[in-house]
Order: structure tokens, then sequence, then C-alpha cells
């Protein structure tokens, strides 16, 4: 019986003692028995890597916490922590790994710090907020801070182009790899690999765009994990709701979404509002007294339900999975329950495949595999003002997948014109 056993076994324990769970609550979370929960807590048996991260659901921490922390004369590494949390991680070292991108973070790090390029940059935010207690309050939360987002980026209320590349400009790295089974994607901060997310390259491209948001969301939020793993069993965790919160608000503005759909012939206002309004006027504020006029929109034009055309054509403007901006539409009242159910059904249709996959968006117009293009570009500009020699600008160029045929073009165009 190790010690280290015996010390994640010990913490294990107290993070279901402290909730209030007994062993057996916890036995159908991992598929064991009582006696095996038993076991673990006392050491006497091992916990995998997929049962951490199914009690950290469970529990609504990071995986991390349920690990021993380094001791005080040890350097805590939270990248390394988390490939102890998740051995699987490590296991491919290709190119498009998590562990390749890991390491074109680290490079492009030290290349801004010798380039002193960090001085320049402005700091990410974080929004300081109570802790959500219920899920309204924390969709309110995500939807809040998506539109204070929006107004400090300059967004304005347009579909965002490139995600990736907007996460770029605000300090955020972002790249997709190959990712375990079961995990969509990875949040690290660290001071080797900055801020950075990690999405499935597998994904679509809009569900990626959508997992880009919704990391940068963590970082804006605020944690004190140096790591966060996505999984697709953790909707209903808080943190999460709310990342999916502002995912959604920063790529669909509601006052542009509501625009949008005028321009397909829906009117918006009475979606959103009774049928009859009552338009109050002031009057001259001398003589005339204020008076109000009774306005019947029974019969305006442009009350016709929403279509799956319209669905399918707001997606695509804004660059979200169809699903995304239905539910999008009924959180602003713009679809009713019962027309959500039944779009729903129809986008679950076998014969409407083929009409999603057609308005699927090209990844060469939304998508810069900014990561890469990123630690190029400044292994160039090193290269130039000597800061690297050829060695290494190659060594830098392959980390990034720049074919050897590509690099020579690539330092003719980034040098400066003499």
């Amino acid at each position: 019986m190790t010690e280290k056993l015996k010390d994640i076994g010990s913490i294990l324990q107290e993070a279901r003692t402290s909730r209030g769970f007994t062993q057996a609550d916890i036995a159908p979370q991992l598929g064991v028995s009582r006696a095996t929960v038993a076991q673990i807590e006392t050491g006497r048996r091992s916990v995998k890597a997929e049962d951490l991260r199914r009690l950290a659901a469970f529990y609504g921490c990071s995986p991390s916490e349920l690990l021993p922390r380094a001791t005080d004369d040890e350097e805590v590494d939270g990248v390394a922590e988390l490939f102890r949390s998740h051995p699987d991680l490590a296991e491919d070292q290709g190119p498009s790994s998590f562990a390749g991108v890991c390491a074109m973070a680290r490079a492009l790090t030290q290349l801004e710090a010798t380039l002193e390029i960090n001085a320049l940059a402005d700091p990410l935010p974080l929004y300081r907020i109570e802790r959500a207690n219920t899920p309204w309050q924390a969709a309110q939360q995500g939807h809040r801070v998506a539109e204070d987002e929006r107004r400090r980026l300059a967004l304005g209320e347009g579909p965002v182009r490139f995600v990736d590349e907007l996460l770029m400009t605000s300090g955020v790295r972002s790249a997709k790899a190959s990712l375990p089974e079961g995990i969509i994607s990875i949040s690290i901060a660290h001071r080797d690999h900055g801020l950075l997310v990690v999405v499935d390259k597998n994904l679509s491209l809009e569900h990626r765009r959508f997992r880009y948001a919704h990391g940068l969301a963590h970082f804006l939020f605020g944690t004190e994990a140096p790591w966060r793993v996505c999984i697709t069993d953790v909707a209903s965790e808080l943190a999460e709701l709310r990342a999916d919160a502002f995912a959604s608000g920063l790529l669909i503005p509601q006052h542009g979404l509501r625009r949008y759909v005028e321009t397909l012939g829906k009117e918006t206002l009475g979606r959103a509002g009774p049928a009859v309004l009552s338009v109050f006027s002031e009057g001259d504020g001398r003589d005339k007294k204020g008076e109000s006029r009774r306005v019947d929109g029974r019969q305006r034009k442009g009350c016709h339900p929403i279509t799956l055309s319209d669905v399918l054509r707001t997606a695509h403007y804004y660059g979200t999975s169809p699903r995304v901006a239905a539910h999008r539409l009924r959180n602003l009242r713009l679809l009713t329950d019962r027309e959500l159910d039944q779009l729903e059904t129809m986008l679950q249709s076998e014969k409407y495949r083929p009409i999603e996959r057609e308005l699927a968006l090209p990844p060469e117009l939304h998508e810069m595999d900014s990561l890469c293009s990123r630690l190029v570009a400044l292994a160039a500009t090193a290269f130039h003002r000597k800061n690297i020699d050829v060695h290494r600008f190659n060594e830098l160029a392959s980390l990034a997948g720049v074919r050897v045929a590509d690099r020579e073009r690539i330092l003719a165009i980034t040098a400066t014109p003499s």
C-alpha cells in the first residue's frame, strides 16, 4: 500500500464526506460496489483517470482538486498534474496531438518573451462575480458577461468570423488536437503555456468555434485550478452551464439576432412581448396632457412562425450549429417550446442532414490555426532579428507542421524590405 494511493484515497474520502455523500452514493457513479469504493479510499486499490473525471463531474470540481498537492519544496506544475490525471493525453506524441499542441504553446511563450511582445499585450479581464447557486444564475452570468465582452472587443452585433483568432488577439491561444474519447476540450492557465484552449479536432467547425468561446469563458470567470477538462457528461455542472451560455451569447448577440430575423421577413417585437401594445404620448408638456393609444398587433405583418430554413440560415450567418441557433431563438422568445421541439425533430431527421452539410462553414474561411500561424510568424521574426539561428527556426517550423518547401517563402515574405 503506497503512500501515493493513501493520499489519493484520503482526499477522495474528504471530498465525499464534506459533500454529505456515502460510499453507497458514490459506487453507482463509478460503476463499482460500495466495497470497492472503500478500498479506493483506504489506498488498497488504484483509481483510474476516467474515475477521477466522473467523480470531479459529480462533485462539481476539477480533477486536479482530487489529487495530492505538491509539497512546499516542490514546484507546482499544473500541466504535469494534468498529464498525471489523464495519462491517455500523453499517449499520442504526434504534431496534431495534445502533447504537440502543448509543445507549440511553450515555444510560443518563449518567443514572445524573447521578442518582448508580452509587455505590449493587454491583460485578459477577470470578471469577479458571486458564486452561482442555481442554473438560472449561472446562465444569466454567462449571457451578461458575453454582452460585456462583445462591447469590450468592439464586435458590434454582427457574427464573429474567426473565433480562434479572436481569442489569440485577446491573449488566449487556441488550437485543435486529437483528444481521447469523451474529452471535448481542455483549458490551461500556466506560465509556460500561457492561456490555452484545445478542442477536439474531430468536432465539426461550428462545434469547435463554440468550444473556443466556451474555453474563453473559463478564463474570464477565473478558476484556482491550473487546468480544466471538459467532458461529454458534465453539462449539468454550473460552471459548464455558465460557459455554454457565454459561448452562445458571444457568438449570437441578442440584438443582432433580432435584426437578422427581421431581414428574413419575420416580425420580432410582438414575439418577445404581448400582441397588443399601449403607446403613450406625453403631449406638449403645457396645455395638452399625455394620452395613450392601443395598438393591436394581431394582424401584424411577419407574424408567421420561424421555419427550419430560418434556423439554418441564422446558424450559417453566425457560424454555429443549427441547434445552438434554435435555442438562442427560443431564449429570445422568437420560438415557442412547441416550435423548438418540432425543429429539433426535423434536425434529427436523416432527410435534413444533406441540407445541414450543404450549409456547413468552409474551414478555410472561418478557421486560421492561429497557434501554428503565430508560432511560425514569430519564429521568422526572431530569425530576422538574429534572436534564433536557422536550425532553431527549422525546429519551430517543423513543430508547427510547416513543410520544408514552404519555409524559404515564409522567411522571404517576413523579411524587412531593403
